[in-house]
């Protein structure tokens, strides 16, 4: 779809075709949105093969626009920003409730993920339409990049750390935005406007991690429109994003350690993990470690000098994905014997999956938001054998923020969010991010949710499992109390790789 954006060091390691002709309009003459109860106000083309961003678009017959909002929605004065908006019609005729699908990051762009390759996607386009729009500052909405030099983005610079580049304040300097006005609240008003402009009445929202508290915010300033919610990996108001990671990150290391010394297969192949671990990180702590890497991809010889807080920023990653996390056990072997060539992996695949984010948009968000009511010196629950610290979490993001922060949001803005709306909020039981604990609390205060924990899963569930059905189920009933979840049993962790070829598994899965 659209093309890798390259993004700022400081994030690196850290994410056939159907024509209409002529113009068509959602919600007229038993078009996608039919039954919606009001006008729409957008005008959607077929989205064009000839547009690299749209091609996958107009292979699913989709419809593609753009709507203009105020930048400053308060003075409605100023700037006005084209937001992007994809809408992938139902197959059959549409029921008048689509789905809106809100992605996470903060940064990333709704139109840059690969929805319709999931099945519980494609099941809910039978019936539902599809609605993508990016967050402003992402995608193709007015995006906030921070697009640095290719020199800048080698292998070896992802092994850079502590240091303030000049460069990439000049590129945020340069951003045609008033970089104050990027916020969730403002975005999610944006959302509703452009929901009224395409004629639909009340909506479903799924969001996913980043997404949840969009969705949240979504919910508690137009609750009216909203018919059902799905929150994976939640993030709740009550959360203060990135002061919790460090503690969160340590529970999940830790149920990674205590795998490893519960079976048979890890913990012959690694033994004494835990004490290794603990090792490597205070005797880099005390002197960085000057090696001699093979480049993943090209395979030349690279020296690089590793920092504790690179592969602390490099397991925190890995801890996302339970493909990745299965290669954390190998990497801490090879790296206690001055091997650092799994590690070297592992910064290469979180490079890969942080190429679709808009770093200037995330630092907007939390900046102004999460950041700007934190203590970055506040004590913490650290000890001396803790793999993850909090000052160095809270320091690395709060990086270049006084480039983008403005006046904090009221303490009142991250109140519970108190709704009936139907929710199903899921949580994975590995996640390093947004663990059950956060799932546990928004649902307290969703008065009408089922939260379920998928065992053996990472950050971001849906595609696990049963789980896919249960979203559906929700989706069309919207009835938390129906969703089975006796499935779930047979979900269980990725096996470790005990070699470089791969996982060899000790149990069934």
């Amino acid at each position: 779809m659209n093309a890798k954006r390259k993004i700022c060091q400081m994030e690196k390691v850290l994410k056939a075709a159907v024509f209409m002709a002529g113009i068509v309009l959602i919600g007229a003459c038993g078009s996608p949105g039919d039954g919606a109860k009001s006008t729409p106000k957008l005008v959607l083309s077929p989205c064009s093969l000839e547009i690299e961003e749209q091609r996958e678009f107009a292979e699913l017959g989709a419809l593609c626009g753009r709507y203009e909002v105020w930048e400053d929605r308060e003075t409605e004065k100023g700037r006005r920003i084209s937001l992007n908006v994809v809408v992938i019609p139902a197959l059959a005729r549409a029921k008048p409730d689509p789905v809106f699908m809100l992605a996470g990051g903060p940064g990333q762009a709704a139109t840059e993920v690969p929805w319709m390759r999931m099945p519980w996607v494609k099941k809910l386009r039978r019936y539902r339409d599809i609605v993508l729009v990016d967050q402003r500052g992402t995608g193709a909405s007015n995006p906030l990049d921070l697009i640095l030099p290719d020199e800048k983005l080698s292998f070896k610079e992802m092994f850079r750390t502590g240091e303030r580049d000049p460069e990439v304040e000049d590129l945020i300097k340069s951003f045609d935005a008033d970089l104050t006005k990027y916020t969730t609240d403002i975005a999610m008003d944006d959302l509703d406007e452009v929901r009224d402009a395409l004629g639909y009445d009340r909506i479903n929202i799924y969001g996913g991690s980043y997404g949840t508290r969009a969705a949240l915010v979504y919910l508690r300033r137009h609750e009216e429109m909203v018919r059902s919610l799905v929150l994976d990996g939640v993030a709740p108001m009550e959360m203060k994003i990135v002061d919790a990671f460090a503690e969160d990150g340590e529970r999940a290391i830790g149920l990674l350690l205590s795998h490893c010394e519960n079976d048979q297969g890890c913990g012959k192949a690694f033994p004494n993990l835990r004490e290794k671990l603990h090792e490597l990180i205070s005797g880099l702590e005390k002197k960085p470690a000057r090696v001699q890497l093979k480049h993943p991809r090209t395979g030349a010889p690279v020296t690089v000098t590793v920092h504790v807080e690179t592969i602390r920023m490099t397991l925190f990653s890995a801890l996302y994905d339970t493909q990745r996390t299965a290669l954390i056990p190998l990497a801490v072997e090879r790296a206690h014997g001055g091997d650092f060539s799994v590690f070297g992996a592992l910064m290469e695949m979180a490079s890969g999956n942080s190429e679709m984010i808009s770093t200037g948009m995330q630092k907007a968000v939390l900046c102004n938001e999460d950041l700007a009511l934190l203590d970055e010196d506040a004590e913490s629950d650290e000890s001396d054998r803790s793999v993850f610290s909090r000052s160095h979490m809270v320091s690395s993001f709060n990086e270049y923020c006084d480039c983008f922060r403005g006046a904090p949001k009221l303490a009142s803005y991250f109140d519970p969010v108190v709704s009936d709306v139907p929710a199903l909020v899921l949580s994975g039981e590995l996640d390093p991010v947004t663990p059950p604990r956060w799932g546990e609390i928004a649902s307290k205060n969703l008065k009408n949710s089922r939260h379920v924990v998928v065992p053996g899963t990472g950050h971001g569930v849906s595609g696990s499992g049963c789980v896919s059905d249960m979203i559906v189920t929700h989706i069309e009933n919207a009835s938390p109390a129906e969703i089975e979840t006796e499935c779930l049993d047979k979900i269980k962790r990725f096996p470790v790789f005990l070699t470089n070829t791969g996982p060899i598994a000790t149990e069934k899965r």
